[in-house]
């Protein structure tokens, strides 16, 4: 058992739901401002909302963590995040959760001694990722929902950090931070806190032959909700200490009936140990009837994927409780006396019952009054006026002597300082003598703009690049003289014999090219030893370079000693404005890959210095670790060729990557911006990237083609369907 205990972690949709949870036994709350947070629909906080539950929550020994777990934009980081965050700051807030590298920057370098949280939106799922994390400075890291306990042990066992990991609540069936199914059909971005949740529609699934799959129903990608009661014992034995329940979209009565549910387990698990612990199917009655999606699951847990995970046949919220009554609110006991002598300063001594918190305080002279004294029973009542305060009377006292005129307002002056004084001391009690002096010391530094990026006239070498899914379209480019780098699957590469590798390592030498390595879009434990055998046997003597979707894979090159200029960010790694551009630089990486969601306006003000922008592929909408292959025909090890098919009639491409285990599902119609690389390159962009996942070679030679004409500055049409994807639109 942890010498560090559990916090069990609570959501706050609202400040009212906030003091209902504290009240009811979360050790610690997370909760969205009017701005930056990953559910912008919630009802959040104002700024003064936000300092009083914080206040709230550290008289009775409870955390409060701010979420700015979304993608920002250069405007909003540079115009509106540091006057944002230092409110905070200055209010206390004993964390924030953070997605984007650069508001990781600037709160880093601009706010001292402010705990930093890495969002599950930062797709951490591996040892790699988290170490890489801590060394940068994030104090706590919250893992991906995916991860195993088994996964979260050795995580534990390899970085100094502080886990999280979500206990119960909505499940999303895409890596978080990973989703652009929302953001692509309606412009509502998960990445930005506003998803449209298109998972919970209908869909049909098609096999590799077109034909339907028989499934138990159409809701083929709706989760069911997390449910980790049964849990807790191993989540403690693998080094969580937060255990995060989901819901800041949800009402009181959810919240806080989760909360009274999970407090009161965690108190029996820690009272009794794992070997006395025990989980009444009540209990899990109960929390159903507070809400579910057709039943809860725990697969992830334990294991990859499983069919049960999902709803197939509802993916609504069903509850059968709709009210739950709160908790009295905790009050202290105020014991004390308040000495009123004609002539003399007034005089109070006042303690909190139970606590070693107490203050004596001298008030104003007191004169003698004409026609109305003071009288016990009725300064009794004026100062006693606790309301609205953390305090209730307990045994406390007036003494009059004389005849002294006491004003209102001097009562109303003493009764403020007394309850400064003692909440201080409270807090003080509550979170320790070391918090509070870290809080004293809290100055924020001044905020320095980025200086802006020199702005190219276009001209200078522009290349093209292209990624590829399979070996007919590697030949494809191998000598292509069209294509200056080649972005190839590490999962291509293991698939063939050393006879072709060498083929193919004397083939691109000879044209020319440069060759990288594109790693696993989920880095995961599995993926590690056929990874290390690659670049050990076959890969790392020639290659030029790798291209990185993830933390993970960045921090395992790392560690691997990889030369930070040889690893290339792909659009997953997110740069959206020009903090995290910097701060990918500072790491040595220089190659970074544009963001999808950004408009057009938007990469015109990006520092695309040495810059990648995709200007052709089908988009992979979702990254999944639940497999459609496995759910409809059992898992064979087999790359397959499925398609969703949605209420519209709309066809999307479902890629199973087997020996990373996740799937990839893709957008029905390319993103196309071929036509537009003559001003993508007066952005300051050099390289071109297509990406090729289902194209044939004739039509990856007519793309090539396409895109060459571009580049010399040909004025074209585009004939066949296709989307600009967010660069005339953007997202909100």
């Amino acid at each position: 058992m942890s010498e560090k205990g559990l916090e069990l972690l609570s959501p706050a949709g609202s400040p009212q739901i906030a003091r209902a949870v504290i009240n009811a036994g979360a050790n610690a709350i997370y909760f969205g401002g009017d701005r930056f947070g990953a559910r912008a629909y919630a009802a959040n906080f104002s700024a003064k909302e936000g300092e009083e539950i914080i206040r709230y929550g550290h008289l009775h020994g409870v955390k409060s963590y701010l979420t700015i777990n979304t993608l920002l934009k250069n405007t909003e980081v540079e115009r509106s995040l540091y006057d944002y965050a230092k409110a905070y700051y200055e209010a206390g807030v004993d964390g924030i959760l953070v997605q984007d590298l650069g508001v990781f920057g600037l709160l880093k370098d601009s706010f001292p001694g402010l705990g930093l949280h890495a969002s599950t939106q930062m797709t951490v799922s591996n040892i790699y990722g988290a170490r890489f994390l801590q060394e940068q400075g994030f104090e706590r890291l919250v893992v991906s929902r995916e991860v195993s306990i088994a996964e979260m042990a050795r995580i534990h066992e390899s970085c100094q950090a502080d886990l999280e990991a979500f206990v119960h609540g909505a499940l999303c069936v895409c890596y978080s931070g990973q989703c652009y199914m929302s953001s692509m059909f309606g412009g509502r971005s998960g990445n930005r806190g506003r998803c449209a949740q298109p998972c919970r529609l209908p869909y049909t699934l098609l096999g590799d032959d077109g034909k339907r799959m028989p499934l138990a129903g159409p809701y083929v990608l709706s989760m069911k909700d997390l449910c980790g009661l049964e849990d807790i014992p191993a989540l403690d034995a693998a080094g969580v200490y937060s255990l995060k329940i989901e819901g800041r979209m949800k009402q009181m009565s959810y919240a806080l009936g989760v909360v009274r549910v999970y407090r009161s387990m965690i108190d029996q698990y820690l009272e009794k140990g794992a070997k006395n612990y025990r989980v009444d199917p009540k209990t899990v009655e109960r929390l159903l009837d507070l809400g579910n999606r057709k039943g809860f699951t725990n697969v992830w847990l334990h294991e990859n994927n499983s069919a049960d995970m999902l709803t197939y046949t509802e993916p609504s919220h069903q509850h059968k409780i709709s009210q739950v009554e709160e908790e009295e609110e905790k009050k202290y006991l105020l014991d004390g006396e308040l000495i009123l002598e004609e002539g003399k300063a007034l005089y109070l001594q006042a303690s909190v019952r139970g606590h070693a918190v107490s203050c004596q305080l001298v008030g104003e002279e007191l004169a003698t009054a004409g026609r109305q004294a003071a009288e016990e029973a009725s300064v009794a009542g004026k100062f006693l006026q606790l309301g609205g305060t953390c305090f209730m009377p307990g045994d406390f006292t007036v003494k009059v002597i004389g005849r002294p005129f006491v004003p209102v307002s001097v009562l109303k002056k003493l009764r403020r300082r007394m309850q400064g004084e003692l909440e201080e001391g409270l807090i003080a009690e509550q979170m320790g003598q070391d918090f509070t002096r870290a809080q004293l010391q809290r100055r924020a530094k001044p905020f320095l703009p980025l200086p802006k990026p020199a702005r190219s006239d276009g001209g200078g070498q522009k290349f093209l690049s292209a990624s590829v899914m399979d070996r007919k379209q590697l030949d494809q480019l191998i000598g292509n003289q069209e294509i200056s780098a080649i972005y190839c699957p590490a999962e291509l590469i293991l698939g063939m014999s050393e006879e072709s590798c060498e083929r193919m390592r004397i083939q691109v030498r000879e044209s020319g090219q440069k060759f990288y390595l594109f790693m696993p879009q989920i880095f995961r434990m599995q993926s590690e030893s056929w990874i290390e055998g690659l670049l050990s046997d076959r890969a790392a003597a020639w290659i030029d370079g790798f291209m990185v979707s993830s933390l993970d894979a960045l921090g395992y090159l790392r560690e691997r000693g990889i030369d930070a200029d040889k690893i290339i960010f792909d659009y997953r790694l997110y740069t959206m404005n020009n903090r995290a551009l910097a701060r990918a630089r500072s790491w040595g990486c220089h190659h970074l890959t544009a963001p999808v969601e950004l408009n057009r306006a938007e990469l015109m003000h990006r520092d695309n210095e040495d810059g990648i922008i995709c200007v052709y592929g089908h988009l992979p909408l979702m990254i999944t670790a639940n497999c459609l292959v496995k759910d409809s025909m059992g898992c064979d090890h087999r790359a397959h060729h499925l398609s969703l098919e949605d209420r519209k009639g709309v066809r999307m491409r479902v890629l199973n990557r087997c020996d990373s285990c996740y799937n990839l599902i893709y957008n029905h119609l390319p993103t196309m911006l071929l036509d537009q690389i003559p001003e993508l390159a007066s952005f300051g962009f050099r390289e071109f990237r297509l990406d090729f996942s289902t194209e044939s070679p004739d039509q990856m030679r007519k793309i090539i083609a396409f895109a060459c004409r571009s580049v010399r500055g040909d004025r074209l049409v585009w004939k066949k369907d296709y989307t600009r994807g967010h660069y005339r639109r953007g997202v909100e």
